[in-house]
Parts: C-alpha cells; sequence; structure tokens
C-alpha cells in the first residue's frame, strides 16, 4: 500500500447505522513517538511505516509498532536547516529531502530501512517531486533539470548519463530490455513551468546505456497532472512494431522510426469542457483551489486489429468510430450522438459497442478552510478531495460492431444514470433511484429494483464486486444487491463525511472531524475509531488494519 496522505471520495460517510451491527476497532498496540506526524506513508512489502515532519523522522515496524529508527534532520552530518519538501520512493526503499536555498538547494538521500544517508548534492537545482522518476529496470532515478536529463544510480548518485536533448520532465516511460532502450514522453512541470523555457513535446527513444537518442519525435496534446492523486493523465503502451499514445486522442507510431503511422486526436476545446469541469462545485464557503474532472471519456476498445473510439469532433458533435489498427483506415462513423456531455463507459459484447451517455465523473480538489481558535486566533489549511459528480443529459445506446448502426437506446435514463458495467449476456445500470438489469442485445429491462427501502437516499455510483454482488455508493449510505436479481443483501445509513475507497473486501469511510469506519462489503457489518481532529490513517491493502496517527501517537487497529 503505497500512500502518503489521507484523501477520499468527498460523498457520504459519518455513520449513524443500527448500533447493534458496529463496535469499535480493536487496538493492537499504541506508541508515542517523539515528533508529530506531519507526514505519513505505509509500504506493506517492506514493512515500512513512516512519519515525519520538518525536522525529524521515524519508521516503524508495521506488525509490533517497535521503532526501526528515527533522525533528527540537522544530525545527519547535512547541513540542513528545515527541509521544505520530502518524497517517498518506495520501490527504490529510499526517502528525499530537499530543502530550497535560492540557488544552494540540498537534495539528500536517506535510507528508508536504516535511517542512513544515502548521498547528498547541490548539483540539481529547483527540483520538485515531479522532476524525479524512479526507473527500476535500471536502479536509477531520472532527473530532470532546466539543462537536461540525467539518469542517477539510486543508491549512490553516481551519475550513469546525461543529455540535453530531452527537455522537460518524464510523464510516462516504457523499458525495452531486448533493444536496451528506454522509451520516454515528456511534459513541463505545473509548478516549475517557467524555468522549462522553448519547452516542446518530445516523444523519444533513449539508448539505457549511454543516453543517446536512437529517435525523437513530436507528440500532440498537454500532458496533465491530476489534482490531487498526481497521476499523468496519458497512456503509453507497446504491443510489437507499434507504440500506442492515448493523449488527447488515440495515436499510433512505428517502434523502430518513431514515425507516426495514424492519429485521431480530440478537439481540445471539448476536452477543456469535460477535464476542467462543468460548472462550479461548492464547498460550504470554503476557497477553492484547484479542481478538475476525469473518467468522463471512454478509453478506446482493442480487440484483434479493430479499434473503436469515442471521437470528439467538437463540443456538439460526437460519433463512436471503428479504425483498423495496422492501416488507420476509418471503417465505419456511428449516427451522431446528440446531447452528449460526456461518455465515461464503452463496452463491446456480443458484436455490439455499449456506449454510457452522461453519468458520474471522477472530480478532485483542493480547498482551503480557515478555522478559529478558542481564542479568537485562526488557522487555515488545506484538505483534498477526491470525489464524484454528475453529468447529464444521460443515457446508453448500442451500435451495431460490425456496421456502426444503432441497434437500440434506452430512454429509461433519460433523467438520470451514474455508471452501468456488463454483467455475463447483461448490463447493470443504475439511475440513482433505482439499479436495472438489461437485455445488453435489446435494452430490454429485465429487472427494476428501487432503492427507496434501502434509505440511503440517491445513489452516486455502483461498483461491481465480483461474483453475484453489486455495491450502491449513495448521498446517505451504502448497500449490497444481488446482479442476478436485484434483491437487497444489506443496507448502512451514514450522514454526510468522506469514502476513502475499498481496500479488499472492506469500504473505509472517514467523518469530517477525522473519525474512521470500516464497512466489511461482504456482510455490512463495520467498526469505528473515534480519532481526534486531523489525525491521519493509513490502510493496509486488504483491509484488514488501519493506521492511526494522532500528533505523536500511532495506533494499529484491526477493522474486524
Amino acid at each position: 500500500m503505497k500512500k502518503i496522505l489521507l484523501t477520499g471520495f468527498a460523498i457520504a460517510a459519518a455513520f449513524v447505522g443500527s448500533l447493534a451491527q458496529k463496535e469499535e476497532m480493536k487496538e493492537l498496540w499504541s506508541v508515542k513517538l517523539t515528533h508529530d506526524a506531519d507526514n505519513t506513508g505505509l509500504e506493506e512489502s517492506s514493512g515500512t511505516l513512516f512519519s515525519s515532519n520538518e525536522k525529524d523522522m521515524t519508521v516503524i515496524s508495521p506488525e509490533n509498532g517497535s521503532v526501526k529508527w528515527t533522525n533528527h534532520f540537522k544530525d545527519m552530518g547535512v547541513k540542513l536547516r528545515k527541509v521544505d519538501e520530502q518524497i517517498p520512493m518506495y520501490e527504490a526503499k529510499v526517502h528525499f529531502l530537499f530543502e530550497r536555498k535560492f540557488g544552494k538547494d540540498q537534495m539528500v538521500v536517506i535510507d528508508l530501512e536504516t535511517g542512513k544517508l544515502l548521498w547528498n548534492t547541490d548539483k540539481y537545482q529547483n527540483i520538485g517531486y515531479e522532476n524525479v522518476v524512479y526507473i527500476p529496470e535500471m536502479e536509477s532515478f531520472a532527473i530532470s533539470t532546466k539543462e537536461a536529463l540525467t539518469m542517477v544510480k539510486a543508491r549512490t548518485g553516481e551519475e550513469v548519463w546525461s543529455t540535453t536533448k530531452f527537455k522537460g520532465v518524464v510523464g510516462a516511460y516504457i523499458y525495452d530490455a531486448n533493444e536496451k532502450a528506454i522509451i520516454m514522453l515528456n511534459y513541463k512541470p505545473t509548478a516549475l513551468a517557467a524555468l522549462f523555457s522553448g519547452f516542446k513535446n518530445q516523444l523519444v527513444k533513449i539508448n539505457m546505456t549511454n543516453g543517446d537518442i536512437i529517435w525523437d519525435v513530436a507528440y500532440f496534446g498537454l500532458v496533465e497532472k491530476a489534482v490531487v492523486s498526481r497521476k499523468p493523465l496519458l497512456k503509453l503502451w507497446l504491443n510489437g512494431d507499434r507504440l500506442f499514445l492515448g493523449l488527447n486522442g488515440f495515436h499510433v507510431y512505428d517502434y523502430k522510426t518513431g514515425k507516426i503511422q495514424w492519429s485521431v486526436a480530440y478537439d481540445q476545446s471539448a476536452l477543456d469542457t469535460y477535464r476542467r469541469g462543468i460548472g462550479a462545485f461548492g464547498f460550504g464557503g470554503r476557497r477553492l483551489i484547484a479542481y478538475s474532472v476525469y473518467e468522463a471519456i471512454a478509453d478506446p476498445i482493442i480487440e484483434g486489429n479493430d479499434v473503436y473510439i469515442f471521437d470528439m469532433a467538437s463540443k456538439g458533435s460526437q460519433y463512436v468510430k471503428k479504425y483498423d489498427l495496422i492501416s488507420g483506415k476509418l471503417l465505419w462513423t456511428s449516427p451522431e450522438i446528440k446531447k452528449c456531455a460526456i461518455a465515461p463507459n464503452m463496452y463491446k459484447l456480443n458484436g455490439q459497442i455499449i456506449l454510457q451517455i452522461g453519468g458520474v465523473a471522477r472530480v478532485e480538489a483542493i480547498y482551503e478552510i480557515t478555522e478559529r481558535n478558542s481564542d479568537g486566533s485562526t488557522y487555515t489549511y488545506r484538505q483534498y478531495k477526491i470525489f464524484y459528480q454528475n453529468f447529464g443529459p444521460y443515457g446508453i445506446s448500442s451500435f451495431n460492431a460490425d456496421n456502426g448502426q444503432q441497434v437500440w437506446r434506452s430512454e429509461r435514463f433519460a433523467k438520470g444514470v451514474t455508471n452501468v458495467f456488463p454483467h455475463e449476456d447483461k448490463l447493470i445500470v443504475c439511475s440513482g433511484k433505482a439499479i436495472y438489469s438489461l437485455d445488453q442485445k435489446t435494452g430490454a429491462e429485465k429487472y427494476e429494483i428501487l432503492l427507496k427501502d434501502d434509505d440511503i437516499n440517491n445513489a452516486y455510483k455502483i461498483f461491481d464486486r465480483g461474483g453475484d454482488n453489486v455495491m450502491i455508493l449513495a448521498e446517505k449510505g451504502v448497500s449490497l444487491h444481488k446482479k442476478s436479481d436485484g434483491s437487497k443483501v444489506w443496507s448502512v445509513r451514514t450522514k454526510r463525511g468522506d469514502f476513502d475507497g475499498f481496500y479488499g473486501n472492506t469500504a473505509i469511510y472517514a467523518t469530517e472531524k477525522d473519525d474512521q469506519f470500516a464497512i466489511d462489503t461482504e456482510s455490512g457489518k463495520f467498526t469505528y475509531y473515534d480519532a481526534r481532529k486531523g489525525a491521519k490513517t493509513q490502510i493496509t491493502s486488504d483491509g484488514n488494519f488501519m493506521f492511526v496517527f494522532e500528533k505523536k501517537n500511532v495506533t494499529k487497529l484491526s477493522t474486524k
């Protein structure tokens, strides 16, 4: 589990469900550290649980809470007045510390397992988290500066090679062991954009041994990173002698030469509408710092030599199109899909292309909150939210995969749809007020189950939980139904709060006061922990254990 700060889906969650169903999480151990926990992280495979602030860092054993090591940064043999930024690199088993000194920035790398200094340098200036990418196949970091891209050995700081022919930071890469090459795509980092003057989009193939550029081509589009999760919004993959790039469209390159073979580019103004949000998001008077909308456009479907793409020709014109993967020849275009703001899901089932029109998209936002202390003074802090927002108009359409002609369109969902997913020869759909099973071939309803009896208000999204289970996440609760007949298995009513996601078969929630709740998604039973406000959490990937950091105290809890 690799997680630095608690973020969540801001939907529904301070529990008021049946007291008979809930119990306190069992405390397994608790330890008191010598410093507060401003930053926390958990990496399970190496048994690393860390807590740090700008002066100190401690690594604890997740098993028993024993302190593996604790360091005061000033005592490491490096002159550090303060630490301005920290980056844990779990895969490399190191932790970066940065101090900004106006042209004399210090970069310090320590061993996560021992806390010992590995290396430090002031050679690389104006470096932030975006500028350092770990390449595990080379056991090295790709460090991007204004002057060059430098490959540096992770454990020693030794430079492997450097090139001035790659500008910007690494947005994505592919390692090719057979050709001893690495394919890299660049982008301009948000925080340090002004430093990269003369920047141009580059997709390059580099000799991994000496850094020589094998080929260098321009790519179309603008790479963004998600507001909260900071994940690059692109896909780069290699299949045989073709290189594929999903970025503002679909682009196919010849891997040997880098020459583009064919491309379908989305209209940029339409993309701005999708990604930048349609309307403003209210946060109860809290100041919005940044937000954006994601997962609003269905990914292309590649099956053999066929490619199906949801193509935004412009804001007002959208189509499904089929292309030949080899030649890029357009094989068919569907009838125009009118009144379509977003199309987040598309599936190919039994000779048909199923397209979801409208529905839920993921929103990431950062906002600032100012609160007043009892003495009248105020303090300000930032919160990071990942939540769902619904966008209309709505509908579900099916097209013949051979010729693109519309087979059916369901008008049942004209007033609302959250999302849809396939199950056997059926489609499981949620309108917000009910769940449905549709015959995939005809769109005919197999059943309609109203969610009124769940007592959780309107649904935000449904999740395929495997087997015969569909999870419904709603404004005031969560419930589980059977896909086969729609019958309810259980439901739990909640108040407003944050849903932090699924960890194994556990759904994790937190209240605005940072109290923690864990629902067993199979039984609907849940446990809780009354945390102090401002507490931070780390959760194991199976959802069985939670670590709560409350100032200097760290507590391990069992969620079952």
